[in-house]
Order: C-alpha cells, then sequence, then structure tokens
C-alpha cells in the first residue's frame, strides 16, 4: 500500500531491496515499508515509483554484473521502452500480509505455485476477464508497476538473478493483482466447478 503519510507507516532504517522485502514478508509474516532512503536498488525505487528515473539512467542497474537481466544496454533500452512506465503513488511503500491491513491496499500479492495461480485467475474467468499476459525478463518490482499500469493482474515466473540471490523455491511464482480483481475472484467462488458442492 502506498502512503505520503510518515505517521501511518512504520519507517525501516535496515536497507534492503524490493525483491529481498516481498521475500521477507512471505517468510517471517512482518509488514515492512520502503522509501527511497532505505531502498538499496535504484531498478526497484524507479519500478514501484519511490524515484522514477530516465530509461537511459536505469540501465546499468540492469546490465551490471549483480544483476544483469540483460546482456547489453541496446538490449536492456529496447525492453525497457516496451514496458508501462511507473508513475509516483507515495513516498512510501508498505507491505505485509493482507490480514494485517486496516485500509485497502492498492494490490494483491501472492506465492503460489501455477496450479495455484491457475485456481485464483481462473476465478476471475466468471466476469469475462480478458487473457492475461507474462511480460518476459520482468523483475519482481516491475510487476507491481505493470499491474497498477494496466490495472490488470499479472504473472511473475521470478527472474533468475531473484532466485539466486534468494530461497525462492522452483515451484513458486508470483501473482499480483489489483484489489478489485481479488475481491472478484472470492466472490466467485461459489461459481466455480471446484467447489464441492453441500447437498441440500
Amino acid at each position: 500500500m502506498f502512503s505520503n503519510d510518515s505517521s501511518k507507516v512504520n519507517q525501516m532504517s535496515k536497507k534492503i531491496s524490493i525483491c529481498k522485502a516481498i521475500e521477507t514478508v512471505k517468510q517471517k509474516n512482518v509488514t515492512l515499508t520502503i522509501n527511497k532512503e532505505n531502498c538499496v536498488c535504484p531498478g526497484g525505487r524507479h519500478f514501484i515509483g519511490l524515484e522514477i528515473l530516465p530509461i537511459e539512467t536505469l540501465v546499468p542497474a540492469v546490465t551490471s554484473k549483480r544483476h544483469r537481466v540483460y546482456e547489453s544496454t541496446d538490449i536492456a533500452l529496447a525492453s525497457l521502452r516496451k514496458q508501462p512506465q511507473p508513475a509516483k503513488r507515495g513516498d512510501y511503500l508498505t507491505l505485509g500480509p493482507l490480514e494485517k491491513f486496516e485500509d485497502n491496499p492498492d494490490l494483491v500479492l501472492f506465492v503460489a505455485t501455477p496450479a495455484e495461480a491457475d485456481r485464483i485467475l481462473g476465478l476471475l474467468s466468471f466476469k469475462g476477464a480478458e487473457p492475461f499476459m507474462y511480460y518476459p525478463a520482468s523483475s519482481i518490482c516491475s510487476t507491481l508497476t505493470n499491474t497498477l499500469a494496466k490495472g490488470r493482474p499479472e504473472i511473475n515466473l521470478i527472474s533468475k538473478f531473484e532466485r539466486t540471490e534468494g530461497t525462492w523455491s522452483s515451484g513458486e511464482l508470483i501473482l499480483a493483482m489489483p484489489l478489485k480483481d481479488f475481491k472478484a475472484a472470492i466472490e466467485n467462488i461459489p461459481n466455480s466447478g471446484y467447489v464441492e458442492k453441500i447437498p441440500s
């Protein structure tokens, strides 16, 4: 959830990347707040709108030895120009388990197996959802941008870099969706043929 009000967030002094923050929330069931000062990754700051950078400035962050998403500057530029551009939504991004939010979050993330993601996205089909897209070479933080910019769910397969740096299971992926779609999925549970019907 994004906010501009520092009094409403638990500010964190520890430096962290967006992908590590999401992984920490998953593992420890905690709430973390990220801002421009404590986010160590320029790409992460850009993609979640804390510090929007010119694409040319962003390229070194995605072609460096540490986080080499693209082989060259030219390839990075071609890919980044096709991706949705972030918008500033606040000075603070709070990540945490859904049940810990008193206000409605901007979007909902699931760490899921492919089968679980299929079931969740399938529940949206009862209201005429369009086909969902996967954007290749997409970092976890850019999935937040893509979902917010398009207003539609997105699947992230978790990049090789993020899997190497973190402790993600090979069977996990991330499904991001706007809150409205999460609510629609819940409302559609009774319409699913996979739901066991209670005899009347």
